[in-house]
């Protein structure tokens, strides 16, 4: 993915077009000129999308039975059901061909994102997701354009420590999702994905909640020995250009949960701090040490569309 040399000749007409008509008629009126670099600025965004998956199968969504989309059981399950999947981001990063990377500018929109947090929502509150989720959903980071080949991406799962311990009791999206915070931790969850399992008539809750534990202090004064803030990087095959419209980020819920005997209760509730043997592997797909709560730079849950 390269910065497209047509968008500076684009840029560079407006501004000369625009500029001669101010510098020719004394113009006061600059709305013209503004319109124009709006229009340039959007031409220079771009929309990484995320689709959340099973074995690879897009269509998992609330509602839908998980093994019926993947074709196969998921970690021994054949009526697993997803109730909430959302996770926080940030620190996003372009990864080049050499295998450097780029900050990427996210692009505030007052509600899934700011200058440096986003908030994926995959659920859509209904059937299953009822109960916590909402109708709205959001499946995209928004960033400039950058230069370079790119080949894939990075980024930290989570809130950043700055912002994870406000002390503000009403906060501005996306840090308003009342479902998302951890308010004994002074903190947020950063990646909550809840399901069930109806197995032979049986009816299973889990669920999977990471955020920073074994936290001390209070708010905005907190130390968190656990910081679980794993970085994710996905990049394309054989070191290709990436193009995100047609390779978006995957996270594969079969692969995040492979092993863990969904079907029974040995999960319950998943977080970091309080693992089972069963919790711990998910929290290892995750790319997180489960007893140091530092990244591991090994992951499974995430990888660009082959």
């Amino acid at each position: 993915m390269k910065l497209y040399t047509f968008m500076t000749f684009v840029a560079f007409s407006i501004l000369t077009v625009f500029g001669c008509e101010m510098l020719g008629e004394k113009k006061e009126d600059n709305s013209n000129l503004l319109a124009g670099l709006v229009v340039v600025n959007a031409m220079s965004s771009v929309e990484i999308p995320f689709e959340m998956v099973a074995a690879g199968k897009v269509g998992v969504k609330c509602g839908t039975e998980v093994s019926s989309v993947a074709g196969v059981s998921v970690s021994g399950s054949d009526g697993l059901y997803i109730k909430d999947a959302r996770f926080y981001v940030h620190d996003v990063k372009y990864v080049l061909n050499d295998g450097t990377t780029v900050d990427a500018t996210l692009v505030p929109d007052g509600k899934w994102q700011t200058s440096s947090v986003v908030l994926l929502d995959f659920e859509d509150g209904t059937s299953d997701c009822a109960a916590e989720g909402t109708s709205e959903t959001n499946k995209i980071i928004r960033t400039s354009r950058p230069s370079g080949n790119v080949i894939g991406l990075e980024f930290k799962i989570g809130v950043p420590y700055s912002l994870n311990h406000m002390t503000e009791t009403t906060n501005s999206a996306p840090f308003n999702i009342t479902k998302m915070q951890w308010s004994w931790l002074s903190g947020f969850i950063f990646m909550k994905f809840d399901w069930k399992t109806t197995d032979s008539g049986s009816t299973v809750a889990s669920a999977f909640h990471l955020g920073s534990a074994s936290c001390t202090g209070t708010a905005p004064s907190v130390t968190c020995t656990l910081p679980n803030r794993p970085t994710i990087r996905v990049t394309s095959t054989q070191g290709s250009s990436w193009v995100p419209s047609a390779n978006p980020v995957y996270f594969d819920v079969q692969k995040l949960l492979d092993t863990t005997n969904t079907k029974s209760a040995a999960i319950g509730m998943c977080m970091p701090g309080n693992a089972n043997a069963e919790c711990a592997k998910v929290i290892t797909r995750t790319g997180l040490v489960s007893a140091s709560g530092v990244s591991s730079g090994t992951h499974s849950a995430f990888y660009l569309k082959p």
